[in-house]
């Protein structure tokens, strides 16, 4: 390598840097791992803001969006640790002044300073570069400004700016600055508010904080009143359906979540509209649990390899290994905040530390990053409390439209219950595509035994794949193909029209919906869809979940007149690739077997399960059902997986049945043991059977079920 490319590499690592929120590269260095956990500890904090602000000024390029988040992060620091650390006031007027002020002066000097926007902009053109109608200068995105999702830093910006003014920092030429940069970030060269994102999504939330904001802080703006008829338009979207409807859960969630509070804080509607405001985040606490792992429709959630940079830095990294991490712990903590609320208290915990024990023990590293954290609840003798929650119905807008979007089966919320819960949901929306009716989370005993969803799994632009997805055989859920093709991969995923697909055609019948438990604390759930690959086609899922962590999925297939006799069903699962499987996705290669069980490791374990969990499918076996295997190309953000399924032929108007049973089990058990001594029964009467370690579970076509156990 040349000495030259050395350079520019060396360069470019210490740019990366000072340019990633949160990073720990940092020892006695004056620029790298900013933010830092604390400051402190620093010898000369004028030294060191002196030069990170001409650092960051210097810079050719940054993110306006995503890269101000880790910033706000260090203001509520600072503003809930009592403001009584100088030396972080000093460091966020440092990048204040590097990255708004002296950007704007160093564009000025280019004759570009009225290029610079902090909002978003509604410009003609790409993610690259835009153009302003009449003018043949381009807006370079992360240069002039942050691009359409620009806006998405805006209400960071502006309470860093708030908070610096309030105390006295910025001299009266630095706020006349700003504030010229406001007025003309909010022109309509830059801003029409009647065009783009006019509903309530992560595009116009992320970006009407800071709009929302700005106004408040300048009524005088330009296109004030322009901009508060837009907020009120996406308001209204959002609370005449007292909800909103994008359920990529990371990155997209956290964004339109943060957007939520900071318009409603910024317009006083966090009193006004408190009920809405809480009821949906209630709905986002029926995700989570206390299993340590976790699983979310159309989005995956790996899980850190170490916890080490959580415990050193729990303002600026997540429990899970996921986009902007950090950002999910603290909408919880904003909502705790606001609402005084201890269960809000309790999922930020999960979400920023992992949660503890069933005892309620953790580390010492643990409690340490818990204090740091948490420490403005502490001080209001303010603790995590679990929230009740067994099995149940999960409500999209659940004060108003009550529509069935999830099922949920668990004995409570306690570290180590079980989970299983299922999407219903059957409106595509952003970045939602196709996953009505599929299991997108099963956990039990600290492991993530089952979750195929991915961001773009299965998501189609036109007729094409996005992102890294494969097609409707993705998903855990019954698949139904033509016979023609090869089970369970469709050779033409854009669509053939030969074919019935799920896309866009899939009805919920609600009335079929069910989920409740016994007195035992076993689940029990149930739901239905109409049109299911076909008009006229009914597809009913039937599940039980035990104390136990064992799930028994009982499905029941109706086809309709179009499917003809050509076709063929079964149920598809998707289990971790074991270590020493050899299984390769570089070519998809469909490898069928003779045994009806499959085996495979847990996704992921939470930090406290020091035990390997295991899990082992078995399929009931009815004579003409074959099974199979194949390892697909996965969603960029999803862990490598094993298509495991089953499948046989199904006539048009004839009942199809199908029963999959799942043990969890730990790593010293044999697979091959434990599949021959569970016993299933699929009855002529309409009974699905499973028994196994001294239980019988019992499922009924009338939706009747029993869990007994051996005494």
């Amino acid at each position: 390598m040349k000495m030259k490319q050395q350079s520019s590499l060396l360069i470019l690592s210490w740019v990366f840097l000072i340019a990633i929120p949160g990073s720990l590269a940092w020892a006695d260095d004056l620029l790298t791992g900013h933010p830092r956990p604390s400051y402190e500890d620093v010898e000369d904090i004028d030294a060191m803001a002196t030069a990170l602000q001409k650092s960051l000024a210097s810079r050719n390029s940054y993110s306006f969006s995503r890269g101000w988040w880790g910033w706000d992060r260090l203001r509520c620091r600072y503003v809930d640790g009592g403001r009584k650390s100088g030396n972080e006031l000093k460091i966020l007027a440092a990048v204040f002044r590097g990255l708004i002020l002296d950007w704007h002066a160093k564009l000025e000097a280019k004759d570009e300073g009225d290029l610079m926007f902090i909002f978003y902009t509604t410009t003609s053109g790409d993610k690259v570069k835009r153009k302003l109608e009449g003018d043949d200068r381009i807006l370079r995105r992360d240069y002039h400004g942050g691009g359409y999702h620009g806006g998405w830093g805006g209400a960071a910006r502006m309470r860093i700016y708030e908070e610096l003014a309030a105390r006295g920092v910025l001299s009266d030429d630095e706020k006349v600055r700003f504030k010229k940069i406001v007025f003309q970030s909010l022109e309509k060269r830059f801003i029409n508010f009647e065009a783009k994102a006019q509903t309530a999504y992560n595009s116009s939330y992320g970006n009407g904080g800071g709009v929302a904001l700005a106004i408040r802080l300048f009524p005088d703006a330009p296109q004030a009143k322009q901009a508060q008829a837009w907020l009120d338009r996406i308001w209204k979207d959002f609370s005449n359906f007292g909800d909103w409807t994008e359920w990529n859960y990371y990155p997209y969630g956290p964004i339109f979540l943060h957007g939520m509070l900071d318009i409603a804080e910024a317009t006083g509607r966090i009193e006004s509209d408190r009920e809405l405001i809480k009821s949906v985040g209630g709905r986002c606490l029926e995700f989570l649990h206390g299993g340590g792992v976790r699983g979310n429709p159309n989005s995956g959630v790996r899980m850190r390899k170490s916890y080490e940079s959580v415990y050193a830095d729990p303002w600026n990294y997540g429990y899970y290994d996921v986009e902007q991490s950090a950002r999910d712990g603290h909408f919880w903590y904003r909502m705790a905040q606001h609402f005084e609320d201890r269960e809000f208290l309790w999922a930020a915990e999960q979400v920023t530390l992992g949660g503890r024990t069933a005892r309620g023990n953790a580390s010492d590293e643990y409690w340490s990053a818990y204090k740091k954290r948490f420490g403005w609840f502490s001080e209001r003798d303010i603790l995590p409390e679990i929230p009740r929650g067994t099995a149940s119905i999960g409500l999209l807008s659940p004060a108003k439209q009550k529509i069935h979007e999830r099922i949920f089966l668990r004995p409570g919320r306690l570290p180590g219950d079980p989970t299983a819960a299922f999407f219903l949901y059957d409106k595509k929306d952003r970045h939602l595509d196709n996953d009505s009716g599929h299991l997108y989370e099963y956990i039990a005993h600290g492991a993530k035994l089952l979750h195929s969803s991915g961001k773009y799994n299965n998501v189609y632009s036109g007729t094409d794949l996005r992102g890294g997805g494969v097609g409707e055989e993705s998903l855990d859920l019954l698949l139904v193909m033509h016979q023609r093709h090869q089970f369970p991969i469709h050779p033409d995923r854009k669509g053939d029209e030969r074919d019935f697909m799920r896309r866009g055609s899939i009805k919920s019948l609600a009335a079929f919906s069910r989920a409740e438990n016994n007195d035992a604390e076993d689940s029990f759930g149930q739901y239905a869809f109409q049109d299911y690959y076909g008009p006229g086609s009914r597809w009913i899922r039937r599940s039980v979940l035990t104390r136990e962590g064992i799930l028994v999925v009982a499905d029941h297939y109706v086809g309709g007149e179009g499917l003809g006799e050509d076709y063929v069903a079964g149920p598809v699962w998707h289990l971790a690739v074991s270590e020493k499987s050899g299984e390769s996705s570089d070519a998809i290669k469909i490898v069928e077997q003779k045994e009806n069980w499959f085996d495979a490791p847990a996704f992921a374990h939470a930090w406290w399960q020091g035990e390997k969990v295991r899990v082992l499918l078995r399929i009931h076996q009815d004579g003409p059902l074959k099974f199979g295997r194949v390892r697909q190309r996965h969603s960029q953000d999803l862990d490598p997986n094993i298509t495991c399924f089953a499948w046989r032929p199904i006539t048009r108007g004839k009942e199809a049945r199908f029963l999959s049973v799942f043990l969890p089990y730990l790593s010293d058990d044999n697979p091959s043991a434990l599949s021959a001594a569970i016993k299933t029964d699929v009855t002529p009467s309409g009974e699905w059977i499973a028994q196994l370690r001294g239980i019988k579970i019992r499922i009924e076509k009338d939706g009747q079920w029993s869990v007994v156990r051996a005494k």
